[in-house]
């Protein structure tokens, strides 16, 4: 009586079975693509190299690419704040900074239209008028030179307030720049640019 052969072992293994059969089959195809781009570029070297360096390159540049586009909300650039409140302040047809008028150099301007010495005297500061008399000024001085100008002819033709800029002291220059006609020396039309320095109080602390 003869045995029955026994089953010999089959030489391919068995198919997996379980939870795990699915997702091998599912990575079974890439790793035959990565096992033929292995194969190809080893018999291949120069361009192998080259595919290296590709890959590299490819590789670096997904992560900036993923941040520039996807993660661009991680990265925020910082919005800097003012150091000071910002506020619309009117300025003249120049552009200058600030142009508020100040009022004890618009009645020096006006008693120099006016040819009137008192009223330009009366816009300096306490202090500095009394300086001024120390040196033997006075507004009858100022007066006698203003009149003897008007006398033969001259006049102010305009007067362009181009703007004023504040100092942390609390003083204040003011720039102007006025036309005349008729002043000594030569008589003829000139433009004078002025610097007023104001006190923080707005009185008058010299004139250039």
């Amino acid at each position: 009586m003869t045995e029955a052969p026994s089953p010999t072992p089959s030489a391919e293994p068995d198919e997996p079975t379980g939870p795990t059969a699915p997702r091998r089959r599912l990575w079974a195809p890439l790793r035959g693509l990565l096992a033929r781009y292995l194969r190809f570029w080893a018999g291949h070297r120069l361009f192998g190299c080259l595919g290296c360096l590709g890959v590299l390159a490819v590789v670096v540049a997904l992560p900036l690419l993923t941040l520039r586009l996807g993660g661009a909300t991680l990265v925020r650039p910082t919005e800097r704040e003012p150091i000071w409140p910002l506020e619309p302040i009117e300025t003249n047809e120049l552009g200058t900074v600030t142009n508020e008028p100040a009022e004890q150099v618009e009645e020096y301007i006006a008693g120099m239209r006016e040819f009137d010495a008192q009223r330009m005297w009366n816009s300096y500061n306490e202090q500095i008028r009394n300086e001024l008399t120390s040196r033997g000024r006075s507004p009858a001085e100022l007066q006698r030179g203003l009149s003897q100008a008007q006398t033969g002819g001259a006049r102010i033709d305009r007067a362009v307030r181009l703007g004023n800029y504040p100092l942390r002291d609390g003083r204040r220059y003011v720039f102007y720049v006025i036309t005349r006609t008729g002043f000594p020396p030569d008589g003829g039309t000139e433009e004078l640019y002025f610097i007023f320095t104001l006190d923080p109080a707005g009185k008058i602390l010299s004139v250039t």
